[in-house]
């Protein structure tokens, strides 16, 4: 227990007061901040933290505030500074970060309310300031004991949960084998090599592809991450998934890693987009192992006001007006999100693999090495880029947002972009390397694509998730599995992701009927191989800017029989474009002779798919 101090010491800011004032005050700022994530989780919004933040954030408050209070020792034995002065101090301290974190209140709003409750424990009457005291010093063990409760429970319970989803698992059938599922997040094919892009952005994987069925023309079934994972994942359309920026992907409808799992699966995912793919966007539904979030301070902290507010206001704006205040200026954290790399996603998988030797397994890799900021190793980010081209920074990045971009701001863009690509290339080449070194190419099924796009100004816009133009929903997509599926074959028949889980469970002899969509190895097997109808939706998305299409309505989209329609539901605005000639979408043709006798009948082919889904069929034995 923390020692009570004597009723005479009781005005004075000793240094082990100003101790015990920072330890206590960073545990609660700590607590105060994980009630706001705990919130987001109770009302089923991204939660965007590590499960590991229920411990991590308290404990890293308390050390920032230590080192304040170690700081501000000295200037309060200088400054003849009472108790309630330094308690005070730290209330006003702690309560200014927590309400750091709410962007609909205003941060002069935060610094009066964090100023007003500062004063209010300044002005401690003596006998409340003894109570208020002691109450400090008698919660502060209890504090620091319940973090490291919260750690060996969270430990305790990732542990649990991974033992009772592989014991519960029924046995497989003998000679199943096993499914690999790679998704790229943000890679669009038009900047593959593969695809017949100038740069050489894809070797490896070209290579990979000779020996397996490439589709030229895949397209995802959204322009973001959470939408199109999902539907690969359940084989719906994202209209019946009601995924948006805040909701997850619900439990209403079965999803192919609980359907492998079923059958005798190991299951394990790997996910680099930790807040669009990680736990809170139920996208981990099915796996026995969810590996997110990496056991770090960073991962567990960068959602918190220090790192979301302070640091990037202090970097970006105040350090360049003060010479540049290059301790941190040069500490370059990222300001948006540190993902993990592409060698480090392969590990965690390989590693999962040699230590539990699962036999069948699937296995969901989501590498984010081409999101922007396209922040990859050096030697891949500027291996296309130009004489006076210089680095992107963060400021660049949201300037570009605010406005429509020009071919001459994407350009540089798109050379850091087409570096990030090829690194992903030289890890995927890896990957395949270590997969045959284990013996396990040949039994195993290998998919590789992409979740969505990006554009680069072909219509003023910049990123993804703001439209549905093709460039952000045309991906690749390779399928490879010795023996039934055919090697060096090219599909130019448009194909959609949604059909993806389908054409796993036919390729692995598993019942289709657990999960809709038509099977891809149609194309190959004599069945019926026409396209696919194209669909692609998202839903309007807030505080982004006013002019991007999704900030206006929901967009939705159809492709069928050579021409592509987009209707933006908020306001009414549509276009229609010419599917095979005009691959960037240059030429609006609604208000042309041609479109008025198309148009009803794209119009009718949207409305159809908005129609309620029927009832989900469960995919258990």
């Amino acid at each position: 227990m923390v020692p009570e101090p004597p009723q005479g010491d009781a005005s004075r800011a000793t240094a082990g007061a100003v101790v015990v004032l920072a330890l206590w005050a960073g545990l609660v700022t700590g607590y105060g901040e994980l009630a706001e994530f705990g919130v987001r989780v109770l009302q089923g919004i991204y939660p965007e933290r590590s499960r590991d933040a229920v411990w991590m954030v308290p404990t890293f408050y308390a050390t920032l505030f230590l080192v304040v209070g170690l700081i501000f020792i000295p200037v309060a034995r200088l400054a003849r500074l009472s108790w309630q002065t330094v308690a005070g101090f730290f209330a006003g301290l702690g309560t200014l970060l927590v309400l750091l974190l709410f962007p609909w209140l205003h941060w002069l709003a935060s610094i009066v309310l964090a100023v007003g409750v500062g004063a209010s424990i300044a002005r401690l009457s003596p006998d409340w300031m003894l109570a208020v005291k002691r109450f400090v010093h008698r919660t502060l063990p209890w504090l620091g004991l319940s973090v490291g409760v919260l750690a060996l429970t969270t430990f305790g319970w990732h542990a649990f949960r991974e033992h009772r989803l592989m014991a519960s698992r029924p046995p497989a059938e003998r000679g199943a084998p096993n499914v690999l599922l790679l998704i790229l997040d943000t890679v669009r094919a038009a900047n593959m090599s593969l695809f017949g892009f100038a740069r050489r952005t894809t070797p490896e994987l070209e290579h990979f592809a000779e020996g397996g069925t490439t589709f030229e023309r895949a397209f995802s079934a959204a322009s973001w991450t959470t939408p199109s994972h999902a539907s690969m994942f359940t084989g719906q359309w994202p209209i019946n998934l009601n995924v948006t920026w805040r909701d997850p992907l619900g439990s209403r409808w079965p999803t192919l890693a609980e359907v492998l799992r079923a059958h005798g699966y190991a299951t394990a995912g790997f996910v680099a987009n930790e807040v669009y793919a990680g736990w809170g966007s139920g996208l981990m539904r099915g796996f026995e192992r969810y590996d997110d979030y990496p056991l770090s301070l960073w991962s567990a902290v960068k959602g918190t006001a220090v790192f979301q507010v302070i640091y990037p206001h202090v970097r970006n704006v105040v350090g360049p007006r003060l010479g540049g205040l290059p301790l941190l200026w040069r500490l370059k954290l990222p300001v948006t999100s540190r993902h993990r790399s592409g060698d480090r996603i392969n590990r965690a998988f390989l590693d999962w693999l040699d230590e539990t030797r699962p036999s069948p397994f699937f296995a969901f890799l989501n590498f984010m090495d081409a999101h922007g900021p396209y922040t990859t190793s050096e030697s891949f980010r500027n291996r296309y880029r130009e004489p006076g081209m210089r680095g992107l920074s963060e400021a660049d990045w949201k300037r570009v947002r605010r406005h429509p971009v020009s071919h001459a701001e994407a350009w540089p863009m798109q050379a850091f972009y087409d570096g990030s690509i090829a690194y992903l290339d030289s890890q995927l080449g890896e990957l395949f390397r270590e997969l045959d070194r284990r013996d396990l190419l040949e039994n195993t099924l290998i998919i590789v694509t992409a979740d969505h796009g990006e554009e680069f100004a072909e219509h003023g816009l910049i990123h993804h998730g703001n439209s549905l133009y093709r460039l952000s929903v045309h991906v690749p997509l390779v399928i490879r599995f010795s023996g039934h599926v055919p090697a060096g074959r090219r599909i130019t028949a448009p194909v959609s992701l949604r059909n993806l889980a389908a054409t796993v469970l036919k390729l692995v002899n598993v019942d289709r009927s657990l999960l809709p969509g038509r099977s891809l190895t149609r194309f190959w097997s004599g069945g019926d191989a026409t396209p696919d109808t194209i669909v692609n939706g998202i839903v309007k998305v807030d505080n982004q800017p006013a002019w991007f299409p999704a900030s206006q309505g929901n967009l939705n989209s159809v492709a069928f029989d050579g021409w592509r329609y987009i209707r933006n539901e908020g306001t009414g605005a549509e276009e229609l474009f010419d599917f095979e000639h005009d691959v960037l979408e240059r030429w609006n043709l609604v208000g042309s002779t041609k479109a008025d006798s198309l148009l009803p009948r794209y119009r009718a082919a949207l409305a159809a798919l908005n129609e309620p889904a029927s009832k989900p069929r469960l995919a258990r034995r």
